[in-house]
């Protein structure tokens, strides 16, 4: 069972380490979207079955019309897919002495994984929000990240994490290994009892 290490990040220890869940941040247009699309997809089903249900028009027509539902179909497909992946989309960081996971999730189902030595794991850090082209010249919280090093290539986690998730998830992290090049000011959540 899962329990809140802060704000949205949820954590269980294991007896090698630790596994943390972050979930995607949504906007704030994302909750009045998701029945709206729902909406759609309902009404555009209604509308075709009836369609389906009507004495058959001539050849041509009828064929257009079977066209029509085969895009129907599709971008029914495409926006159920797009709601899982938007309402269920979550990142995991499974870490041990040995080795470092970041998991990408979607409805609990791992949909790709990374795996790193956690000896090679160099310069951890909050990077925070920047603008976007949807935050109206504000910083678009979605964007803010985690980012680490391992040799030449630099990597990203928890992305739409607030700084003080981040600060609490640094300081379990160093409670399993002490991560080289980390030093963070604000190390207030190292005080948590884990």
């Amino acid at each position: 069972m899962l329990e809140t290490l802060y704000g949205r990040l949820k954590w269980k220890p294991t007896p090698w380490g630790i596994v943390v869940v972050i979930p995607a941040r949504r906007s704030a247009m994302m909750h009045p979207y998701g029945p709206l699309v729902g909406f759609w997809l309902l009404a555009a089903g209604v509308r075709y079955w009836h369609l389906l249900d009507t004495p058959r028009m001539e050849y041509t027509e009828f064929s257009l019309q079977m066209i029509a539902i085969g895009l129907y179909v599709l971008g029914f497909l495409f926006a159920v897919c797009w709601l899982v992946w938007t309402f269920t989309k979550e990142s995991a960081l499974l870490l041990n002495p040995v080795e470092m996971r970041v998991q990408r999730l979607v409805m609990g189902i791992e949909v790709s994984s990374r795996n790193f030595s956690t000896g090679e794991v160099r310069g951890l850090k909050f990077v925070p929000p920047v603008e976007s082209w949807a935050s109206q010249g504000e910083p678009d919280p979605k964007t803010s990240k985690i980012e680490f090093r391992t040799g030449d290539k630099t990597h990203t986690f928890a992305e739409g994490v607030t700084e003080k998730e981040a600060l609490a998830l640094f300081a379990a992290m160093q409670r399993i290994y002490h991560f080289p090049d980390y030093s963070y000011p604000h190390l207030e959540f190292a005080k948590f009892n884990y």
